[in-house]
């Protein structure tokens, strides 16, 4: 009985010592048959990508022996995060990544079957060490960023059209060809060329990979909701958003995962399950409280969670949050009351031979401030002479920043030899002003420009503003120069208009305004009008 008991002892001490000292006992051919076919065959397109056969055609052993040779050490280096890389190194010391700082790293080498069974199989270890042995991780983190980012929007979103991304990519500087080509992308997302979209229409998308299963939710979900324009975050959220599915740089939502270890003792299980519910849809703004009274939160924990639970980005918000989503609609509702008052515009101009006059006497000022400030060299400022609009919005600039000393010595020299009554006209112009206003609304017989709490009822040059600028996209911001003209304000034909969100107090203190706010209908002291 005692050598069966030293027996048993040293066969456990052996066993151990043998996976504590570098020789693995997990070998994942050996397991192959044991996985369900499926999830191996997704796994291998995942990760031999371009090159890999129909399901039909393969056996289990076999997608993991194309895997196997496709894990190059450059291979796997292309197709791993620094934080896999550095979590690799970790095992190829024998410790594992079961503890909650590795959650990341422990879904993302699963999810490639270099974390099987707690190890790192050993068809894989060679290449791994290899890898690992001499690479400049910091380089690798840097020449990564821009794929991170990208990746971490498509986590947001779960579903997003090409364009937007295109979008970001040049706002950042991001050489989008290079990021959608590479390995690591394509490992966690792909392109869906026949996904259908809330109009019952077929479109290409971007898929983030691991949402795949509940892409009818997701979809089901963005039928409920109201879909917005995108409101992007910063680069660091994303990248966060992208490690961790929910962005850790935003305080709330950090100190609500920091204060939960105190009382939950499975955090992963916790995780796992919450992100579960919330991209699932069986809990949102109307069902907040299942979580809290679940886990039987404490107050102050409760209180925390209910700060950061509406601030995590979801793709059945089209990648907004619950409170994101909440200000955008009440935003909506007020763009909608304002857009309720414009008019189909029938008389909110002047007409042409006024507009006339007023050119030929815009321009003949701007041509004098031109000779001397050679804003525009060598070019006579006239209506009927073409000239770019930038440079010529260049040269207003200029007249409106001193206006007062451009009119003045204007008038007392007379260069153009105008009558009194059109010398007159130009001394008004001192009375306008070139600033950015927001247009409210259009009216029959004017266009409503708001700033500061004032509503100027201004007319247009030959046509009606609502001509150009579609009724849809009121309220909006623009920047133009409104001035008297002949007892009325007008506009001085250069608008530059802005894609600028409008923060909703902004929006309803604009209704309001207009509501109930001074409507100014010419820019003249009493006593010259």
């Amino acid at each position: 009985m005692y050598c069966f008991v030293f027996f048993l002892f040293k066969v456990y001490n052996y066993l151990d010592n043998t996976k504590k000292g570098g020789v693995s006992l997990v070998r994942i051919l050996e397991n192959a048959n044991r996985l369900r076919k499926e999830k191996v065959f997704e796994t291998y397109k995942r990760i031999c990508q371009n090159d890999y056969f129909d399901y039909d055609s393969m056996t289990r052993k076999e997608m993991f022996e194309h895997m196997i040779e496709t894990y190059t050490p450059e291979y796997l280096i292309s197709i791993c995060t620094t934080w896999e890389l550095k979590a690799l190194r970790r095992l190829l010391r024998n410790q594992d990544l079961e503890d909650d700082r590795y959650r990341f790293e422990r879904t993302a080498l699963s999810s490639k079957f270099l974390y099987y069974d707690q190890e790192l199989p050993e068809e894989f270890k060679k290449n791994v060490k290899l890898a690992v042995k001499n690479i400049d991780l910091d380089q690798k983190a840097e020449n990564d960023e821009p794929t991170i980012v990208i990746l971490g929007i498509i986590r947001a979103f779960g579903i997003i059209e090409p364009s937007l991304i295109q979008a970001v990519c040049s706002a950042c500087s991001f050489h989008y060809k290079s990021i959608i080509e590479g390995a690591l992308f394509n490992f966690w997302a792909y392109l869906k060329e026949d996904y259908r979209l809330i109009d019952d229409s077929f479109a290409n998308e971007y898929v983030y990979w691991d949402y795949n299963e509940i892409l009818d939710r997701i979809r089901d979900s963005r039928i409920q909701h109201e879909r917005f324009e995108p409101k992007f975050l910063d680069q660091d959220s994303y990248i966060s958003i992208f490690y961790h599915g929910y962005d850790a740089t935003n305080s709330d939502i950090k100190k609500f995962f920091t204060a939960l270890k105190k009382e939950v003792l499975d955090v992963t299980q916790f995780k796992d399950e919450f992100f579960n519910h919330l991209l699932n849809g069986t809990f949102n703004e109307e069902k907040m409280e299942w979580i809290p009274f679940f886990y039987q939160f404490s107050k102050p924990l409760s209180n925390r969670y209910h700060k950061a639970v509406v601030q995590i980005a979801l793709p059945n918000y089209y990648g907004l949050s619950m409170d994101m989503y909440q200000k955008m609609k009440d935003q909506a509702h007020f763009n909608e009351k304002l857009r309720q008052l414009n008019e189909p515009q029938t008389n909110a101009c002047i007409e042409q031979k006024d507009t006339r006059l007023f050119y030929k006497l815009y321009f003949s000022i701007l041509d004098y401030v031109n000779s001397f400030e050679q804003i525009i060299p060598n070019k006579k400022i006239d209506p009927n002479i073409y000239i770019e609009p930038d440079e010529l919005v260049n040269l207003i600039e200029v007249f409106w920043k001193d206006k007062d000393r451009f009119i003045d010595e204007y008038i007392e020299k007379n260069p153009s030899n105008f009558t009194f009554r059109n010398l007159n006209i130009i001394s008004d112009f001192r009375y306008g002003m070139r600033k950015n206003f927001l247009l409210v609304a259009y009216k029959k017989n004017y266009t409503v420009l708001n700033d500061e709490g004032i509503n100027y009822m201004v007319k247009g040059l030959n046509e009606n503003l609502d001509q150009f600028i579609a009724p849809e996209k009121t309220p909006m911001l623009m920047q133009t120069a409104i001035m008297p003209f002949n007892g009325r304000i007008i506009y001085d034909g250069f608008i530059s208009t802005s894609n600028i969100r409008l923060a909703q107090d902004i929006v309803s203190k604009a209704f309001e305004d207009y509501s109930y706010g001074q409507k100014i209908y010419s820019l003249l002291p009493e006593n010259l009008n």
